[in-house]
């Protein structure tokens, strides 16, 4: 009985030990979200999130879009050459940018942390506040449970929004 204790506990750690060192939860404008860079291959991207994923070319056939229908993550990457350009972080309070903001997160909060230097766009159920000169832009939800709080973060290159999003 006590081999079997000490076996559980052993297994356990192993189990922490692995799933602390194999998650990096930090969101950095303009850098990387969970390890994942700006300006990185998206093999790596596919390597670190998984195979299963889902695969298109944008509008404009500049870009390719990598969507993890069992993750938060939505990855757009050059077509051409595969340089990871956007990174996405959906309904997850798992991610905090390294100013401490994650989903869920209040308007305020993100302002108090970022400044007000920013470009406010309005979609259906969200308000997109860009900073561009940063490299993050914040989805604050519309309605409901999310009014007034941080749905959706997204990185990517400095000055370079408006050249990414075009043509999505």
């Amino acid at each position: 009985m006590r081999q079997i204790a000490v076996l559980a506990s052993a297994v356990v750690l192993l189990l922490l030990a692995t799933a602390g060192g194999q998650t990096n939860t930090t969101i950095v404008a303009g850098q990387s979200v969970a390890g994942i860079r700006i300006g990185g291959n998206v093999n790596d991207a596919i390597a670190a999130l998984g195979s299963m994923f889902d695969r298109e070319d944008t509008g404009s056939g500049k870009h390719t879009v990598y969507d993890w229908p069992l993750r938060p993550f939505l990855v757009i990457a050059e077509k051409e050459s595969g340089r990871v350009v956007l990174i996405s972080i959906s309904l997850s309070d798992q991610f905090r940018t390294d100013k401490g903001i994650a989903a869920g997160s209040e308007r305020q909060a993100v302002e108090s942390a970022y400044g007000r230097e920013f470009e406010a766009t309005d979609a259906q159920a969200a308000t997109r506040l860009i900073y561009d000169a940063q490299g993050i832009t914040f989805f604050v939800g519309k309605f409901g449970v999310m009014n007034g709080r941080v749905m959706q973060i997204l990185v990517f290159a400095p000055g370079q929004w408006k050249a990414i999003t075009e043509g999505l």
